[in-house]
């Protein structure tokens, strides 16, 4: 990839990133288009794309269908040029994805996190799903550009280190960019995957067009991604959006992180699983038994859901339970962020009906409403490559950051 990973040290490598840039940013565009915009002269734009398609940079996309006179020729990134790989992981599996330079997912893969979750093994893991990604990809193994990483829990982004997660307690303090760079030798980008699932959806899903907006991904934890000004808030120590450790229940449930009462303890999968197993063996008639085979360990959300859309007492009453903790704490949420909409991740299909609506009728009675209308709840769109997706875009963020800045400066200038 052309300057994408450094700063380019003269004049033409500065040009050729100005160009890339900005084709990526606008889509297909013409080289009139291309000097207008960048402020580089004609001849200059021309000799450089032309060399640009020679090397599979940039490809002529077609002509232009608007306007007067000749119809221009399009240009665009080459999709073959190169690709990265996006990886996600929580506590039962991961998934990767391989996208190419041009933000498009062509393969998917996906693994059982390890029976046995020690730091090694989950390491281990990760670079051999990484691994069969890049050969399932259809791409040589030259072109892989970057990888970037979806971690469960929360992580220090600028040192690339994985600093905790609740649900796994081992999983603390682990270099993990260090680790993954020295096998395979390329950029690595580490960030929580409640934050990459929302730039996907922000970008690709429930929440394209929208400047501010908050997704709640409801799971094995609760996490909140924010976008403020169209871009994602980490916060000032990277820790913005733990929405399941805020505190909900006085002298509640010990939560993993420390604390008590949290959240997580009362709404997230695990507490609401907990809670069917403690009243299933405290001999509450239960339809969720049945369709679990009278097994206790293996109850899941999906026999939960399932349980609700029959009208089944126990697993109604124990979701109106959490989601009700639920909605307060997104109503609190609402009330502080101000965003034009709230996507909703819960990972089932059946969640949609039962979650949604209980949460919206919360949120209009629990919100400031100074225009009338309360944000609206929306159920995130991407489905279970959201996070990967979304740390693959990531690392092309960061990959073509520098050509990106450029291209900012000389639309400025070019306004004023």
């Amino acid at each position: 990839m052309v300057a994408m990973t450094k700063k380019p040290n003269n004049k033409a490598s500065f040009y050729k990133s100005t160009l890339i840039a900005h084709v990526r940013h606008y889509g297909a565009v013409s080289r009139t288009q291309l000097g207008q915009s960048t402020h580089i002269r004609m001849p200059v734009v021309t000799a450089l794309i032309r060399e640009l398609i020679e090397n599979g940079v940039l490809v002529e996309s077609g002509r232009s269908v608007a306007g007067r006179g000749r119809k221009q020729i399009l240009l665009s990134l080459n999709g073959r040029h190169g690709f990265v790989v996006g990886i996600e992981f929580d506590l039962d599996h991961m998934l990767a994805v391989g996208v190419d330079v041009c933000g498009n997912v062509v393969a998917k893969q996906s693994m059982p996190m390890p029976a046995l979750k020690t730091n090694t093994a989950i390491v281990k893991a990760l670079i051999a799903l990484t691994e069969s990604m890049i050969r399932e990809s259809g791409y040589e193994r030259s072109a892989l550009k970057g990888i970037g990483i979806a971690d469960p829990g929360i992580v220090d982004s600028k040192a690339g280190v994985s600093l905790m997660c609740t649900l796994m307690p081992e999983w603390r303090n682990v270099p993990l960019r260090r680790l993954v760079e020295s096998h395979f030798a390329v950029p690595v980008l580490l960030d929580e995957n409640t934050r990459t699932k929302t730039l996907c959806e922000h970008r690709h899903g429930a929440g394209q067009g929208l400047q501010h907006l908050l997704l709640i991904d409801v799971g094995s934890g609760i996490g909140c991604g924010i976008i403020m000004d169209g871009q994602l808030y980490r916060g000032h120590t990277n820790m913005a959006g733990e929405l399941g450790h805020v505190r909900v229940v006085e002298n509640g449930p010990i939560c993993n992180c420390g604390s008590s009462g949290c959240l997580e303890t009362v709404a997230s999968y695990p507490a609401i699983i907990r809670q069917v197993i403690k009243a299933l063996q405290d001999g509450t008639q239960s339809m969720i038994a049945e369709l679990a085979g009278h097994r206790l360990e293996a109850i899941s959300m999906a026999h939960v859901f399932e349980a609700a859309g029959h009208g089944d007492k126990l697993a109604l009453g124990l979701l109106d339970h959490a989601i009700q903790y639920l909605g307060y704490a997104i109503a609190n949420a609402v009330n502080l962020f101000n965003p034009e909409a709230v996507l909703i991740n819960a990972h089932q299909a059946a969640a949609e009906d039962l979650i949604v609506a209980p949460i919206q009728q919360i949120i209009d009675r629990h919100t400031i409403r100074l225009s009338g209308k309360s944000p609206e709840i929306r159920v995130a769109k991407i489905g279970e490559e959201a996070g990967a997706w979304g740390a693959a875009m990531l690392i092309l963020d960061q990959l073509f950051a520098s050509a990106a800045g450029a291209v900012g400066s000389a639309i400025i200038n070019r306004r004023e």
